[in-house]
């Protein structure tokens, strides 16, 4: 999904209520909470059976939910 349309769900879901987390691979993503990852494209939560690592990736975008009060871009 282009990183443009990720932000408009992002934003529409979030006008219902729904906190939304978006994990990037370049700056400049408009969407409420962006966590900004160093992986290639297609691999936002990092190389494959790297399970350490995939779980470090998802407990600091969750993290961004209580961490992250005004939109913003913060890496990961």
């Amino acid at each position: 999904m282009c990183h443009r349309s990720v932000g408009l769900v992002c934003n529409a879901i979030e006008e219902r209520g729904v906190p939304t987390v978006t994990l990037a691979m370049e700056h400049g993503v408009e969407a409420p909470r962006v966590g900004y990852v160093p992986f290639p494209y297609n691999l936002p939560m990092g190389e494959p059976g790297d399970r350490e690592g995939h779980r470090k990736v998802a407990l600091d975008a969750l993290s961004l939910l209580y961490d992250l009060k005004e939109p913003g871009e913060v890496a990961l």
